[in-house]
């Protein structure tokens, strides 16, 4: 009854969720594909619901459709973070949909048998006689092999997609409250944790088979390792990686709602320094005319200052101007500007003790109070009310 219930609540609360996730931005096709990823989690939810409640004996045509419906949950959560981490529309590659039409051909044998044989296969003692042997031996073992390689390698593949995209984005805004996929991490991270629970189900299954059939298992005198589950873990993941999904919705809409504001390549600059006419000299030289030029026209208090707007200032590319901050500074756009808001904040701290810190957060070209603490710390290793007390102390010793 625990299993059902939760299984049920999991179904309910994905459609709700899919349903919000179109509703708050019709025109947004990233959106509407991370629907389509969790309305696939909750047909695999439906279909587990089916037979561990036996409606299955109901509806047997419905047996193993589910197999084939895990192949698309990876490729759709791929293409969600590539439309959210590209500059301009991508068009959902028919190659990625491979898997999912391979694993239907494969299973047109059982599709095709009549409703009692595939009752008889999934319920009953004996397999359906009218099954090729290939299908028999060894479709189900394939399939989930083949389905968690697949997801690995989306799993790996969207992560590294996102690390992309931090890079691209500190070497072209000052300022990342707006576009940075930081939720979108845990949100992959919460991925990954589902895809190690359900390894952790498939380990147990598999091990149960052994104690069962040879009894070379590990743990085989455990009833509850051998006998039959109550839960699995994976299904529970899913249901809670639903609510913790809505509880992020609602304290912080961008998962429901992107903002239009994409980068302006899909490459890492450091990728084109390679033929680049701009030597190491050169770059050192422009360097120090750029920084001299932010600091004297103090172009850092700039609050959405841009790559693009310090090019268009200091009159060079933004191609060179990103490579000699790289390369002579050897930190992104991103750290350069906050290093000297932070030296410029550090100044007003002390001359003006009576000032709040978020007046002078502002005032430094930070948009946020949690920006400006979060860039002071990383880099003076303490926080603005304890670089005042620091200071404090030390004109006291010093008296």
């Amino acid at each position: 009854m625990f299993t059902l219930v939760i299984l049920s609540l999991g179904c309910l609360h994905g459609l709700y969720l899919s349903y919000e996730l179109i509703r708050k931005n019709t025109a947004n096709d990233a959106n509407r594909m991370l629907a389509l990823c969790i309305q696939c989690f909750v047909a695999l939810l439906f279909f587990i619901l089916l037979d561990e409640s036996g409606a299955f004996y109901y509806v047997p045509h419905l047996i193993g459709l589910q197999e084939p419906v895990t192949f698309l949950l990876a490729p759709c959560f791929y293409y969600y973070v590539r439309r959210l981490t590209s500059p301009a529309y991508l068009p959902f590659v028919r190659t990625h949909l491979l898997p999912f039409f391979t694993a239907v051909l494969c299973a047109v044998p059982f599709y095709l048998l009549d409703a009692q044989s595939k009752w008889q296969f999934l319920y009953g003692d004996m397999y359906a006689p009218d099954l090729p042997a290939w299908y028999l031996d060894s479709y189900e073992n394939v399939f989930i092999f083949g389905a968690m390689i697949q997801v690995a390698i989306y799993l790996v593949l969207s992560w590294r997609r996102l690390n992309t995209y931090q890079i691209i984005s500190e070497n072209n805004f000052s300022s990342l409250e707006l576009i940075n996929l930081n939720w979108l991490r845990r949100l992959l991270l919460m991925l990954g944790s589902l895809y190690g629970l359900w390894f952790l189900d498939e380990a147990i299954e598999v091990n149960a088979m052994a104690c069962i059939d040879y009894g070379s298992g590990v743990g085989c005198h455990y009833d509850w390792l051998v006998g039959e589950r109550v839960f699995f873990f994976s299904e529970l993941g899913v249901v809670i990686v639903f609510y913790l999904m809505s509880y992020c919705g609602l304290r912080q809409p961008e998962i429901f709602i992107q903002s239009n504001q994409y980068l302006e390549t899909d490459k890492p600059e450091a990728d084109k320094y390679v033929n680049s006419a701009l030597s190491e000299s050169l770059a050192a030289e422009l360097c120090k005319l750029i920084e001299h030029q932010v600091q004297e026209e103090k172009l850092f208090l700039n609050p959405d200052l841009t790559l693009h707007d310090l090019a268009c200032a200091s009159g060079h590319s933004r191609h060179h101007v990103s490579q000699a901050i790289n390369q002579s500074k050897n930190v992104s756009f991103f750290d350069f500007i906050n290093q000297l808001r932070v030296a410029y904040a550090q100044t007003q701290l002390l001359a003006h003790p009576n000032r709040s810190v978020l007046d002078v957060s502002l005032d430094s070209g930070f948009n946020s109070r949690s920006a400006f603490y979060g860039a002071f710390k990383r880099y003076t290793g303490v926080t603005p009310g304890e670089y005042r007390k620091q200071h404090k102390r030390l004109t006291e010793n010093v008296s």
